[in-house]
């Protein structure tokens, strides 16, 4: 039996918008109406090991770090983070949660809990295990061939 090799963007972008649309829609039924791309940095931020500053988002969001700025100072003045003056250098600024900020992303990751129940319904834990482990047999060997 020969595989057929599909490009993987091609078949998972639309996946991602069949993930990413009923998140955005239950979201917005909880009257959670901020940018997708805005809870994406919360999250990473709450995620992170180490503290992140700008630049560091801007790599792992591929983002310019103008737009990064754009949201930082949305997300600042929103009150959900503060940037934190790095004691090494002064000129850095390390971002971190507020305790709204992480009330938010706590809700947000409840309510992606939730549609991923929804999405994998009718599928074995077997099917879903494999899924993950293809998933991140993927990432290791994209980060061999970057």
């Amino acid at each position: 039996m020969t595989i057929q090799i599909k490009p993987i963007g091609a078949t998972l972008a639309p996946l991602r918008w069949a993930i990413v649309n009923p998140i955005k829609a239950r979201l917005r039924q909880h009257g959670i109406a901020y940018p997708f791309e805005q809870l994406i940095l919360l999250k990473l931020i709450r995620d992170h090991n180490s503290p992140l500053v700008q630049q560091d988002i801007a790599e792992k969001m591929g983002k310019d770090k103008s737009v990064i700025l754009r949201m930082v100072d949305s997300l600042e003045k929103e009150g959900f983070i503060h940037r934190v003056v790095d004691a090494n250098d002064r000129r850095r600024n390390f971002l971190a949660l507020t305790d709204t900020g992480n009330q938010l992303v706590e809700s947000c990751v409840e309510i992606e809990v939730q549609v991923t129940i929804d999405l994998v319904d009718g599928i074995t834990e077997d099917e879903l295990n494999t899924f993950y482990k293809v998933i991140e047999q993927i990432k290791t060997n994209s980060g061999k061939h970057i």
